[in-house]
């Protein structure tokens, strides 16, 4: 495909110029270029590399509609995969798609979507802020239920919110479905400790049943 030859010439590293352009008309082609290579693991995983997602979620400060709506459009296609996701968000994506879809005038249909691919990687953000899960949304140990959180507001990690001191605030629900090491070892023993069958007695049962059976034919 031509796509894949275009990627094959260093496309994602070649575009981080385009991306830093100060020129919208440029930044609007470039992020329109990153939305449609971006679909491929391999040109997200190249962008990321070469420094490419931290120039590109600066273009959705931009207040040029078009240069915003492409960026928004890169952004969710390029949150298609966890790193590159969890890379936009720590250069401040999340904060800054909040912001615009609480702005009538500058949200899109894409700064939407985008925001909510991006929270399918973080669904700890993602339910307590809009609330619920999609049904491909699947939940792993580490997941935790902290309550409603608004637009923008920071959801604290879990290792903020162990930091913290008791309080009588609502109680925080963690899944948390894996066996720690004592418990496998303690099911380990218990296993090892169980009485185990003989062949011998194991035949001496199926041989008792038989003749059980066959007097109670005759009786």
């Amino acid at each position: 495909p031509l796509r894949l030859t275009i990627q094959s010439h260093g496309f994602m590293t070649a575009i981080v110029e385009p991306l830093n352009s100060t020129n919208s008309i440029v930044q609007s082609r470039a992020a329109l270029a990153v939305a449609a290579m971006g679909c491929d693991a391999e040109a997200r995983t190249e962008l990321r590399n070469s420094g490419g997602l931290e120039p590109l979620v600066k273009l959705l400060h931009s207040k040029n509609d078009e240069v915003r709506r492409n960026a928004c459009w890169a952004v969710m296609v390029c949150a298609s995969d966890e790193l590159t996701a969890a890379e936009m968000t720590r250069l401040g994506a999340l904060d800054i798609l909040d912001e615009i879809n609480l702005s009538i005038g500058r949200k899109n249909n894409f700064s939407e979507a985008a925001l909510e691919k991006i929270l399918d990687h973080n669904l700890p953000q993602k339910y307590s802020q809009m609330g619920f899960l999609a049904s491909t949304n699947i939940i792993l140990d580490g997941f935790y239920d902290y309550g409603q959180v608004k637009p923008g507001e920071k959801l604290l990690s879990l290792e903020e919110l162990c930091a913290q001191e008791l309080n009588d605030h609502r109680a925080i629900i963690l899944i948390n479905a894996k066996l720690s090491e004592l418990e496998h070892q303690a099911i380990s023993i218990s296993v090892e400790e169980k009485p185990q069958e003989t062949t011998a007695s194991r035949i001496g049962v199926s041989a008792s049943n038989i003749r059980k059976s066959s007097r109670n034919k005759f009786v």
